[in-house]
């Protein structure tokens, strides 16, 4: 069995492929067997054998894991596998609601499932050192985080928008909370360090980011749900049975600061992750604040204070850029080493 799994560039791609395709094909069948779409209702199959087509595969994939690699590093196949298998659990875990006889999209099934799935990523992302699984994670855990609060909220968060942005930011947070800790204290050790699937540089900063990535998309949905009013264009046509989510100057600011400190702060550390989440926040901010989404009705083709602001701004960080005394010299690098506590 240690020669079957021994290290081989040819065998870690055989499997890596073998094990998309196995996944795909039990996604596959869940589709087409799995009743999602009103009009296959007639054609879907039994609970148990749709839990057992999404279940199977996520253990086998997931058993990857288990397999002791060569001097402490985890191979590219295993990572794969487990990413795979873990877009699965919440899947088999709805599948074994249903096999149960409970509500699968009930809000407390939703909240525990993706609380499990969540748990699940972050213990592999800590012990194994697949560090997506901290972007996982983070996601699942706003999806659970949203869905508990859809419960208890009378209405649910769509009669509450105010609350959900506050609840988020509180996710934002903690998931950044999260971030400062792995930087800090890099979980894992020697083993993680030994770690195949790691990237050039700061591994504890470059685990961080993903955590980060997380909290920038809770931060950029609480500050972005403005988009919803979108409908408010559509009024002069009728498109009004929507209700519009309530944005203000307040969010829009916020959304850009939260979107600008994204794109700034992933690309000094070198990751896609939150210049990726950052730049959707200034896009939807554009949107918002481009088409004029806070009045009522909306007037897109106003020339508005906006424009002068950004202008502004911008020509003062690009003089300032320009003056002698604007360098902090090593001061960020010295902030930076005492943040890692050195």
């Amino acid at each position: 069995m240690n020669e079957i799994l021994r290290p081989d560039d040819t065998r870690d791609a055989l499997r890596k492929i073998g094990g998309l395709l196995v996944g795909l094909a039990a996604a596959m069948i869940f589709i087409r067997k799995g009743g999602i779409f009103p009009s296959a209702n007639r054609d879907r199959w039994a609970a148990f054998p749709l839990f057992l087509v999404v279940a199977a595969p996520a253990v086998y994939l997931y058993s990857g894991l288990l397999a002791g690699p060569e001097r402490g590093e985890l191979r590219v196949w295993q990572s794969v596998h487990s990413v795979f298998a873990l877009l699965l659990v919440p899947i088999a875990l709805r599948e074994f609601v249903v096999v149960l006889g409970g509500s699968p999209g009930a809000s407390l099934n939703t909240f525990w499932i993706f609380a499990f799935t969540a748990g699940l990523a972050f213990y592999t992302a800590t012990r194994f050192a697949v560090r997506v699984q901290l972007l996982l994670g983070s996601i699942a855990v706003i999806v659970s985080w949203t869905a508990l609060w859809d419960k208890i909220l009378s209405g649910g968060v769509t009669a509450h928008w105010g609350i959900y942005r506050g609840l988020l930011g509180i996710v934002a947070i903690g998931l950044l909370a999260g971030a400062l800790y792995v930087w800090r204290t890099n979980p894992g050790g020697a083993k993680v360090a030994a770690s195949a699937t790691r990237p050039d540089g700061d591994l504890g900063l470059w685990k961080a980011s993903e955590l980060l990535t997380g909290a920038g998309i809770a931060a950029v949905i609480a500050t972005g749900l403005g988009i919803a009013s979108y409908t408010k264009l559509f009024a002069p046509l009728g498109a009004t049975n929507v209700a519009p989510i309530q944005t203000s100057n307040f969010w829009d600011t916020l959304l850009l600061l939260v979107s600008l400190g994204l794109v700034a702060i992933g690309s000094q550390i070198g990751t896609r992750g939150p210049v990726y989440v950052g730049a959707i926040g200034l896009l939807l901010f554009l949107v918002i604040a481009g088409f004029d989404l806070n009045s009522t009705p909306p007037h897109p083709f106003r020339f508005g204070a906006w424009p002068w602001v950004l202008l502004v701004l911008g020509l003062i960080g690009i003089a300032l850029s320009f003056r002698r005394d604007a360098s902090l010299g090593d001061q960020p690098r010295r902030f930076i080493e005492n943040l890692r506590g050195r």
